[in-house]
């Protein structure tokens, strides 16, 4: 079909319609306006139907007379014969391929063995696989065709070549096989025997059986070689036989002209059916404008009386909630969880359990996520904060929202984020949730909320000030003492803390042991209740 009616077909007709009428006004006066694109549309189309008319026209000539040369006649063509014809063409073609391969294979190994290059060594390949197709053809046309016991004597010889062949290559595969398996054998088979009396015997060899072995296995191939290219030559003749006969090949020719007939006939009929179809939903069009226009609206007040009613109601649930619970997620992202960068594991079992968290957070929560980095309270590395409503009874719908809606969040923001940070100041981050706390919240909701901090980290401060690991022979109790007088003792009254992800990587039992006793002492000077202490990431409320 040309480009024209193909623009024409995507004409959206009812849509014009609707646009007219709107303009109009006037269903009668918009049916006018659109009687000129409805004609231009019909024109272009007659055009096309002419021209596949004129196509479909010649075509049945063509099919009726090939339908006149093979059934009128006094032996018309069977077409159950034909059938079977052209199945077996398909079949010699499909065998003439197989020989044509084993021919390739051949010529292209013995190009190979010659020391010929790649390029050279296929492109001699396949012209020495296409010369017995060539000459196949010639002998098949001018000399083997009207003979048929020459036929007979060709599969004969193929077979005989192809049988001796295989029974060569046969016994060169039992000669392999004899040599890989004289293997040396030992007299006995029982743990401490005399050494002296279990030596290795080997099984006599024949002279020169290498060479032997591939004398056979050469001849073999040749005769393997031979039976393909005599098989392929007289295959190719064959098949260009059968597909250049005069009945066979004008059987196929009508079988697909009228195919192309039945589609083309589809053709015509569609395009017959569419200046009608282009009426109906131009007509459409301008019904759907003018119902639209006359619809009665309701007055304005008893639209807006609604939904003002609606927004108070749902401002004053929102002006009710009360924040009960107050949460802090520290995640640690320095390089010592990282092993130097070789290893994303645990950072990213961090991050899944945070996610757990924010999934699982309890109504009436406030929560933030920080990082734990070189400096954690000066950077402020905030990555999200939120809060999560009320829940009534089975009504958590809300609640859901809000947990999803904070997971979603956090995925999306810690993506890109990896263990990449030079310390691990773990005390700032103890500073930045507290002072969060305390910025959002009024003397009251401290003093009867609850506030919480989950802590993911392998609980190792790296900072100048505090690197925890120099100082594990001191003990817990003179590091907790060196903590206060560096002014690093966070006063948490009333926190919870949870830490998860201790790691024992790269420590023994008595360094991970110090470094739990001196956080379960330094919580509990700040005045925090250290509730969980695990090296377990994975973890749920």
């Amino acid at each position: 079909m040309n480009k024209p009616v193909s623009k024409m077909k995507a004409i959206d007709f009812e849509k014009v319609g609707c646009e007219t009428m709107l303009k109009c006004y006037d269903p009668e006066e918009a049916a006018r306006s659109c009687a000129p694109l409805l004609h231009a549309y019909e024109l272009v189309l007659q055009s096309s139907i002419r021209r596949l008319k004129a196509k479909v026209a010649e075509l049945k000539n063509r099919a009726d007379a090939l339908h006149s040369h093979l059934y009128n006649r006094p032996e018309p063509v069977r077409d159950a014969q034909m059938l079977s014809d052209d199945i077996k063409c398909r079949i010699l073609i499909g065998l003439a391929i197989v020989a044509a391969l084993a021919c390739f294979v051949g010529n292209f190994t013995t190009f190979h063995l010659l020391g010929f290059g790649a390029v050279l060594t296929f492109v001699s390949a396949t012209a020495m696989t296409a010369l017995p197709s060539v000459v196949g053809h010639l002998a098949y046309e001018w000399i083997i065709h009207t003979r048929r016991w020459v036929h007979v004597l060709i599969v004969l010889v193929a077979v005989a070549l192809a049988g001796c062949g295989v029974l060569m290559l046969g016994q060169a595969r039992t000669d392999m096989v004899n040599r890989a398996t004289a293997v040396q054998r030992t007299n006995s088979y029982v743990e401490g025997a005399d050494v002296e009396n279990s030596q290795p015997t080997l099984e006599p060899q024949t002279e020169n059986s290498e060479s032997k072995i591939h004398e056979t296995l050469g001849e073999g191939m040749l005769l393997v070689m031979i039976a393909a290219e005599l098989v392929l030559a007289f295959l190719i003749g064959l098949v260009i036989r059968m597909l250049t006969e005069d009945d066979p090949t004008a059987w196929r020719k009508l079988k697909k002209i009228k195919k192309l007939l039945i589609e083309l006939d589809a053709q015509v009929f569609e395009l017959t059916t569419l200046p009608e179809l282009a009426k109906k939903y131009c007509s459409a069009g301008i019904l759907r404008a003018q119902n639209g226009r006359s619809r009665r609206h309701p007055p304005y007040h008893r639209t807006i009386t609604p939904m003002l009613i609606l927004v108070i109601l749902s401002a004053l649930p929102a002006r009710a909630q009360t924040i009960t619970r107050y949460e802090g997620i520290l995640i640690d992202t320095s390089k010592s969880i990282s092993h130097a960068g070789q290893s994303h594991r645990l950072c990213d079992e961090y991050f899944v359990g945070a996610r757990n968290l924010l999934l699982t957070e309890p109504p009436n929560t406030r929560v933030w996520v920080f990082v734990i980095s070189k400096d954690s309270f000066g950077r402020s590395p905030l990555i999200l904060t939120g809060w999560t409503p009320e829940a009534h009874g089975v009504f958590t719908d809300d609640l859901n929202r809000a947990r999803k809606q904070l997971a979603s969040s956090f995925e999306r923001k810690s993506a890109a984020m990896t263990p990449d940070q030079p310390g691990t100041d773990i005390f700032g981050a103890l500073w930045q949730v507290k002072i969060s706390f305390e910025r959002i919240g009024d003397e009251r909701s401290k003093q009867i909320g609850q506030r919480v901090i989950s802590i993911f980290s392998d609980m190792v401060n790296e900072t100048k000030g505090f690197p925890l690991l120099e100082l594990l022979s001191l003990g817990p109790d003179k590091m907790l003492d060196r903590a206060r007088s560096n002014g690093l003792l966070v006063p948490l009254d009333g926190f919870n803390i949870y830490v998860y992800g201790a790691s024992t990587e790269r420590l023994s039992p008595r360094d991970w042991g110090i470094i739990r006793s001196f956080w379960t002492k330094y919580f509990a000077a700040a005045g925090a209740k250290l509730v969980a202490y695990s090296n377990d990431s994975h973890i749920g409320r």
